[in-house]
């Protein structure tokens, strides 16, 4: 954190005020921002950010306050941000070609010093999954998330998206998900398993690579690599998925009988 310039902003999941599994734990950002402050990063230099769904979760202050972040935001003296109440500026990239007018994101997070993604983990009726890269839909603002499931091109608008914002750190919490296929979520298992990286393609795929092993919905159609968001987001340079190519460090804190195995098949997967 020496040198490190600006904000640090948490980007949770707040599409909705559900309770986790079905969007960020309160406590999950909680321990994040506990951990920064201890490292001796200012408080009031740490971001609470998002903007929630335009169906049910507009304005996101509300969503934050349901969910029980502001809580944390409060009781830790760090600060919280609602996108849509905030300035955005238009990022262009040679790479969008989707994004022919640019891509509008938060003015915060185009100056932030650091980005932490903290996605849950769920199948998702269109992209398949929803992890780190799908999480990036929460800096569009409502023109563009209608635009973006519109039926056209959602693989390379969701890929290219991401080329306007770089995320220093996912953490994706496993300690409790959903498998199978939404808008309606009901089966939920317990993995109890975090997922950390500074790549987000690489995070995204040993994490669909234990989804696979948990029987969530869809991600069994082809093998982790073969997916279109992990194909384009490393067409365009966003990360790596293969096993050649990422440092795999596993702890195993709960001395469970199938961890070994666990990270036997997230190997053998990429």
């Amino acid at each position: 954190l020496k040198g490190v310039e600006g904000e640090i902003v948490i980007k949770p999941n707040c599409n909705t005020d559900d309770p986790f599994p079905r969007n960020t734990h309160a406590e999950t950002v909680k321990i994040i921002a506990k951990s920064l402050i201890e490292a001796d990063f200012p408080a009031d230099r740490i971001v609470v950010g998002d903007i929630s769904g335009r169906w049910r979760g507009l304005p996101t202050r509300n969503t934050m306050m349901n969910m029980g972040l502001l809580n944390v935001i409060d009781e830790l003296g760090i600060n919280a941000s609602y996108f849509e109440e905030e300035d955005w500026v238009t990022v262009k990239h040679h790479l969008a070609r989707t994004w022919l007018e640019g891509i509008r994101i938060p003015k915060r997070i185009y100056q932030a010093g650091r980005i932490i993604f903290t996605p849950i983990i769920r199948p998702h009726e269109d992209a398949i999954f929803s992890l780190s890269m799908k999480l990036a839909v929460g800096l569009m603002d409502v023109v563009a998330r209608d635009w973006l499931h519109n039926g056209e091109s959602l693989y390379e608008k969701l890929a290219e998206f991401n080329l306007a914002v770089s995320t220093d750190l996912s953490i994706v919490d496993g300690m409790k998900c959903y498998i199978d296929q939404g808008p309606e979520f009901k089966n939920m298992v317990e993995p109890k398993i975090m997922i950390v990286g500074n790549d987000r393609v690489a995070v995204d795929a040993v994490t669909v690579a234990i989804m696979k092993q948990l029987g969530a919905y869809g991600v069994e159609i082809k093998p982790v690599r073969e997916h279109e968001q992990i194909i384009l987001a490393e067409r365009l340079g966003l990360g790596k998925s293969s096993i050649d190519d990422i440092v795999l460090r596993t702890s195993d804190l709960t001395d469970s009988q199938d961890f070994e195995s666990i990270v036997t098949r997230i190997k053998k997967e990429l």
